[in-house]
């Protein structure tokens, strides 16, 4: 039997990790994706200018358009969908840049690009009047619209708004160009834990929402970068003074437990509109709408109920 020298032996087994390691990337960079597990929130696709947008609508009644926040995406309403859509007519879409809508190159993702795309939006689906609902960065293009387009909001609904610079410390949009890199590397239990910063109610983190999250975000430097350039919209620095010529009637919801924005971020809201009306739940995170969604539904329905006498 021919001797077989350890150094050759060590070259045969380094050889072989690394053709197994290769083979794995290579198979974890090209897994075909599940389709979105939320299978009781049915979702369409619709083309409004350059923009594809993937949204959730049902119901009828006075038109309720609900905004995520940043690194969000539509499924963050599947609590209350079924509370408000006995009595409204809820739209809900993924904003340009995030969950299954489009992630144009070259885009920005500040407040005034993103107030005029969802314009595009509402005028595609035929909607001249609704009440804006947002939270977080979504409560901030709500008032932004609410602003630009008086005429076309029937009051708005703002839930933890993101309304201070002091909320991204960094100028994290000029990082973008390390979107590829970040994609890669992007682990999963990351979107649990930034999951479990959202909510109160730990056992509203399951692991089909990781999963979904997971999805955008993994491997896709196109997300990462919308995501980066989007903090723009929180760290305008018209907010929130600007929001004092805002004509429409503004409910802010927020929740005690919140530890994305602190209270101090609602106070300076609230000096900047000081005809708007403030909730607080005791108990409820910063996602609201996922805490106490029965709540947040009371809350709505007495707000757009005052707007429509």
């Amino acid at each position: 039997m021919p001797h077989i020298s350890a150094p050759l032996i060590g070259g045969g087994v380094a050889a072989l990790l690394l053709v197994g390691l290769l083979w794995w990337i290579y198979r974890h960079l090209h897994r075909d994706y599940l389709p979105s597990p939320f299978a009781e929130v049915p979702v369409r696709l619709a083309r409004a200018g350059e923009w594809e947008f993937r949204y959730h609508i049902s119901g009828r009644g006075p038109h309720l358009v609900l905004l995520h926040g940043i690194g969000a995406n539509l499924f963050c309403w599947r609590w209350i969908l079924p509370l408000l859509n006995t009595h409204y007519t809820v739209i809900a879409p993924d904003l340009p840049g995030f969950g299954g809508s489009s992630k144009l190159p070259g885009a920005n993702y500040g407040l005034d690009e993103q107030v005029q795309r969802l314009k595009t939006f509402l005028d595609y689906l035929g909607i001249s009047k609704a009440v804006m609902v947002g939270n977080s960065m979504g409560g901030n293009i709500a008032l932004w619209f609410s602003l630009a387009y008086p005429d076309r909001s029937l009051g708005t609904v703002v839930i933890a708004p993101a309304t201070s610079a002091k909320l991204v410390p960094i100028m994290a949009a000029k990082l973008h160009w390390l979107s590829g890199p970040i994609s890669m590397v992007l682990p999963k239990w990351s979107m649990h834990w930034a999951h479990n910063r959202t909510v109160s109610k730990r056992e509203r983190v399951d692991r089909d929402r990781v999963e979904e999250t997971f999805r955008t975000y993994g491997r896709n430097a196109a997300a990462v970068r919308s995501f980066l350039l989007a903090t723009e919209s929180i760290r305008d620095p018209r907010l929130p003074a600007k929001l004092n010529l805002l004509r429409s009637k503004v409910l802010i919801l927020w929740g005690a437990k919140d530890r994305m924005v602190p209270r101090i971020v609602i106070e300076d809201l609230k000096a900047a509109l000081p005809e708007a009306h403030v909730e607080i739940h005791h108990s409820g995170g910063h996602h609201l709408q996922e805490d106490e969604p029965e709540w947040v539904t009371e809350k709505i329905d007495a707000f757009v109920e005052s707007r429509l006498d």
